[in-house]
C-alpha cells in the first residue's frame, strides 16, 4: 500500500501541474514532455528525478528508498501466497523507516504546493504538515503493527 501511495504522489501531481498549462517564455517550465520525460526512459523514475533535481522535494536517499520499496512490493506481489503466512514485518523495519521519511516529505511538499500560498496559512510551520496520503499511510501502518502484535500473542 505504501508503494501505491508513493506512486500516486509522484506521477499524478507532476502531470496535473503541467496539464493544460502554457508557461510564459523564459519561465523555468516548458512541458511535461520536455521537462520530465527526458530525465529517464521510465516515467516513474523520470518523475522521481524531477522531484529530486528540479523541485528539490526529495533527495537521493529518498529516491533509493522508493526504489527499494518498489522492489519489495514487486517481490511480495509475485510471491504473495508463499510469503503471506511467514511475513515478518520487523525484518523490513529499515525499509519502512526510510519509506516513512520519503512519504512524509512527498506528502508535506504536496500539501504546501496545494495550499501553502493561502495568506491565512502564512504562520503555519510547514515542516510538520502532513498531507492526506501520509495520514492514510500512518493509519495503515498502525493497524499492521497492531495485527502483528496480536499475531505474536496468539
Amino acid at each position: 500500500m505504501g508503494f501505491e501511495l508513493v506512486n500516486g504522489m509522484i506521477i499524478k501531481p507532476i502531470k496535473a501541474f503541467y496539464a493544460n498549462t502554457n508557461f510564459a517564455k523564459g519561465a523555468p517550465f516548458k512541458s511535461y514532455e520536455q521537462d520530465v520525460l527526458p530525465l529517464h526512459r521510465k516515467e516513474f523514475e523520470a518523475c522521481q528525478l524531477y522531484l529530486r533535481d528540479f523541485m528539490r522535494a526529495i533527495d537521493s536517499t529518498d529516491v533509493l528508498s522508493i526504489q527499494a520499496l518498489r522492489k519489495h512490493r514487486n517481490d511480495l506481489a509475485h510471491d504473495l501466497v508463499g510469503r503471506l503466512t511467514g511475513l515478518k514485518i520487523e525484518e523490513h523495519q529499515a525499509l519502512f523507516e526510510n519509506v516513512n521519511r520519503a512519504l512524509f516529505k512527498l506528502s508535506n511538499y504536496r500539501a504546501y504546493q496545494e495550499i501553502g500560498a493561502e495568506p491565512k496559512l502564512r504562520d503555519v510551520d510547514w515542516k510538520t504538515v502532513k498531507g492526506h496520503e501520509y495520514l492514510l499511510f500512518e493509519e495503515v501502518v498502525s493497524k499492521v503493527k497492531l495485527l502483528n502484535l496480536h499475531r505474536k500473542d496468539a
